[in-house]
């Protein structure tokens, strides 16, 4: 997995998973960082409509239509229907962008809605999920998602031997079975995720804005422990990463990473500190 992930609690949040060329919300200053990585950008799904989520657009569409680089590919966003302030922000494209020299296209989805990413013989999708966060604003997440194909239950206690006879014999589709596998989920800004939208999921990325409940005036957000409690939940495979973390916790990161590593957690957990730029090999 290749991702660059930026996150600061009010400021700004975008994820950039380079695989399959999507960017995952579009904070402020998302162009800046990533310069002439923008324009491989193919897809930007928005997980709701506050600002420093969405902020980074006007920059990243502009920059595409007048930097240099391929001013021909297309370039779709895909945000939760009835997001009263994309919406705002479509307007005010529609009338302060008139000459782009790409396709743009704004697409709403709903929880369950897919978007193929990838066909072959492997293919990739996007699927949404709900989300909560606030009140009257709608939110989703996403599963990256990839089918794949494997031997029956009955079938994976046979001899590689075995195996392959049967294949010859024309019998590859009677004893195997597809199966989806999420390779990377998204939650955006959220209370705790529900741990069967994201179930073995190998790799999460769940918010953490609070180390300590006290800390958290409204129920809109979550804390590292009830990241990890999902994780553990969802039986997460090979890594947490914890994001949209608080300033305050800038300076106790040190002792939140050593509360964790006590856990002895069955995956890695991997923390964004707040305004830094963190590449993911």
């Amino acid at each position: 997995m290749k991702a660059i992930i930026f996150s600061k609690a009010l400021y700004s949040t975008w994820v950039y998973y380079s695989p399959d060329r999507i960017l995952f919300d579009c904070g402020e200053g998302v162009s800046t960082i990533l310069e002439n990585k923008v324009f491989a950008i193919k897809h930007v799904f928005l997980s709701h409509g506050h600002a420093d989520h969405i902020s980074g657009l006007m920059g990243l569409i502009n920059i595409r239509n007048n930097a240099m680089g391929d001013h021909e590919k297309e370039l779709r966003v895909y945000y939760p229907a009835g997001s009263f302030f994309v919406s705002e922000l479509i307007s005010y494209f529609g009338r302060t962008n008139r000459n782009l020299q790409y396709e743009l296209e704004w697409i709403p989805l709903k929880p369950g809605d897919r978007v193929t990413l990838l066909s072959g013989r492997h293919p990739r999708y996007i699927e949404a999920f709900a989300t909560v966060h606030v009140r009257g604003e709608p939110s989703l997440g996403y599963n990256v998602c990839e089918v794949r194909r494997r031997l029956k239950p009955e079938y994976r206690d046979l001899s590689q031997e075995e195996i392959v006879a049967l294949v010859r014999a024309g019998k590859k589709e009677e004893i195997s079975e597809t199966y989806v596998q999420y390779l990377f989920s998204y939650g955006g800004d959220s209370v705790p995720l529900n741990p069967t939208l994201v179930q073995g999921t190998e790799v999460l990325l769940h918010e953490a804005t609070f180390v300590d409940d006290e800390d958290r005036k409204e129920y809109k957000h979550s804390t590292v422990w009830e990241a990890i409690d999902v994780a553990k939940k969802a039986g997460v495979q090979k890594e947490l990463i914890l994001f949209h973390l608080s300033s305050r916790y800038r300076w106790d990161l040190d002792k939140v990473e050593q509360k964790i590593a006590e856990l002895q957690l069955p995956f890695r957990v991997r923390i964004i500190p707040p305004g830094e730029v963190v590449e993911i090999e």
